[in-house]
């Protein structure tokens, strides 16, 4: 089995607006085909392939009296995964 490794991970409260800031950065790398970042490990990019799997789900987990929802984005992809026919 391969190893494991944090490369980022951002896990804070902040306002939605400064939220939305950060997906903005990173729909602005995904364009560009590359994500930046620094963090506790210092500054990491990770190069994008033209193809990859994009998963999104909205969830809402209720009690009585106290709810909670939960909006998650996930894409994936394997290196050196590109199909035939979409370099171009």
């Amino acid at each position: 089995m391969g190893d494991k490794t944090d490369l980022f991970h951002c896990d804070e409260k902040m306002l939605t607006y400064d939220a939305a800031v950060v997906l903005e950065k990173i729909v602005t790398g995904l364009k560009q085909g590359k994500l930046a970042a620094s963090g506790e490990n210092g500054p990491t990019c990770v190069e994008l392939p033209r193809l990859a799997e994009l998963e999104i789900s909205f969830k809402e987990k209720s009690k009585p009296g106290k709810s909670k929802k939960k909006l998650s984005i996930e894409l994936t992809w394997k290196d050196n995964d590109a199909p035939v026919g979409l370099d171009g």
